[in-house]
């Protein structure tokens, strides 16, 4: 919105402008969605140019307006000018350097998450192998290796959370009615808050279908949630809210990015302790933290901003000391009705093996060997290789035995990509199955594979690598 229109528009709605009009609260900071961090221009200081302005032009107007008047007046309007658009440069300045930061801290997020799934696939894959090793008296030592497991679900869960800071975690969109959304998380939290602390549930009687991913959306309320408990330490309320995004007048025409009619808006609203300004600047950052130690990875709220962007929404903060804190999460809203979900079926994995010869590429050598023991058990045999250039020559001499080449995406000398080009030169017909610690999207978003080309994410599960495996060897040997 320009500077013209805003000082224009407060002569007919100053209080659309003044303090709080975001929120429907008076005073206290926020941090923007747009880039987080950052809030609107100082209000009280938009709030004095705007009455000075209004009294400028009631000057201008005015019947006993000399000359000498009338040009004070207008040197009176243009310093206001002034004023108002250097603030709101100095706003717009703040919001670029902190989308920046954000996007600097995701890029160093999603590298060291790739990198941490190497770890975790080790370890996941090995303690299944020890466990499906130990006879059946000795339930102690089985008992250790879930707790192993647990551990290292926990690790991947916080892999997640930073890929999902950075935007790379795989997502399933579909139409869903966010009402739906909120009710199915009311029923999930309301066991893990206080008696002191009341929930309550506010929505409009009309559907509000939107585009995203069921389960985003409900780690997304579900972080909010629990932050939102931890704040409320001596009791309180707890209030979500499913509404249209504010039309005209309100938050959107204060923050033009957010279209009123392309988003519906969940809102969760606490009584609790609050938040300063200096930390809501930090707010969004992964590993920062207000609670003690032992209570919070600091990645609740690196989620809820990466997820949301990642749905192409946007969210905002406000808090206030001793007063408590709104969020409001803006999700894209769907054209297509919701429908119903069906009950979800799961069929119990058979881990099916084969006695195929599988052409192992991967650089990490503790990964590699224990890729090799798991496919092993599976009854396959297993050709070693530990980089694409050691691949592509073990393929040449080994190519009449090879039935699938499993390979790794990201590795020194010749990567995965290079790998496959190279071979499908000479065998255009040979199956492929990559594995990344990134997501599929994201090695999707590179363009590193080609679309139809089988992948398995890390950490997998042996149930995972088998499951994929055989379907990569079943598929018939065509060209892609």
């Amino acid at each position: 919105m320009s500077v013209h229109l805003l000082l224009l528009a407060a002569l007919s709605h100053p209080a659309q402008y003044g303090p709080g009009s975001a929120t429907g609260r008076t005073g206290g900071p926020e941090a923007g969605a747009g880039a987080p961090g950052g809030g609107l221009p100082d209000r009280g200081a938009m709030s004095r140019l705007l009455a000075a302005f209004k009294e400028a032009v009631r000057r201008l107007f005015s019947s006993h307006t000399t000359s000498e008047q009338l040009m004070d007046v207008l040197h009176r309007i243009e310093g206001i000018r002034t004023a108002a658009e250097a603030a709101e440069r100095r706003w717009l300045e703040a919001q670029l350097r902190q989308a920046q930061k954000l996007e600097t801290i995701g890029q160093l997020a999603g590298g060291i998450a790739h990198d941490f799934n190497n770890i975790l696939a080790i370890i996941l894959a090995n303690s299944e192998l020890l466990a499906s090793a130990l006879p059946p008296d000795r339930a102690d030592l089985l008992a250790n290796l879930h707790k192993v497991q647990d551990a290292a679900r926990g690790g991947a869960s916080m892999v997640k959370g930073l890929l999902s800071f950075s935007r790379r975690a795989d997502l399933n969109f579909t139409t869903l009615d966010l009402r739906e959304a909120v009710a199915d998380l009311s029923q999930m939290v309301r066991p893990i808050l206080p008696e002191n602390v009341e929930m309550r549930i506010v929505e409009p009687p009309e559907p509000c279908p939107v585009w995203a991913d069921n389960g985003a959306l409900q780690q997304i309320l579900l972080n909010l949630v629990t932050n939102a408990r931890d704040a409320m330490a001596q009791g309180g309320t707890l209030t979500i809210e499913v509404a249209q995004a504010p039309t005209r007048g309100s938050y959107p025409e204060a923050v033009p990015w957010v279209d009123a009619e392309s988003y519906y808006c969940v809102a969760v609203n606490d009584t609790g302790a609050g938040m300063d300004q200096v930390t809501l600047e930090r707010i969004f950052e992964p590993f920062f933290t207000t609670k003690g130690p032992g209570t919070g990875t600091g990645l609740g709220m690196a989620m809820v901003y990466g997820l949301t962007k990642q749905h192409g929404g946007f969210v905002h903060v406000y808090s206030e000391l001793g007063v408590g804190t709104a969020v409001k999460v803006y999700v894209p809203r769907s054209a297509e009705a919701a429908a119903t979900a069906a009950p979800e079926t799961k069929e119990l994995d058979q881990l099916v093996g084969g006695s195929e010869t599988i052409l192992l590429v991967e650089d990490k050598e503790e990964l590699r060997s224990t890729t090799r023991r798991v496919l092993e058990r599976l009854g396959y045999t297993v050709i070693e290789a530990a980089d694409g250039e050691e691949g592509l020559a073990l393929q040449r001499v080994e190519r009449s035995r090879i039935n699938l080449i499993l390979s790794d995406v990201l590795m020194p000398k010749m990567g995965g990509p290079a790998l496959y080009q190279a071979v499908r030169e000479t065998d255009p017909s040979a199956r492929f199955l990559f594995t990344s610690g990134y997501s599929e999207s994201d090695i999707g978003q590179r363009s590193l594979l080609e679309p139809g080309v089988l992948f398995v994410a890390k950490p997998w599960t042996i149930a995972d690598l088998a499951r994929q495996v055989r379907k990569a060897l079943d598929r018939p040997a065509t060209p892609v």
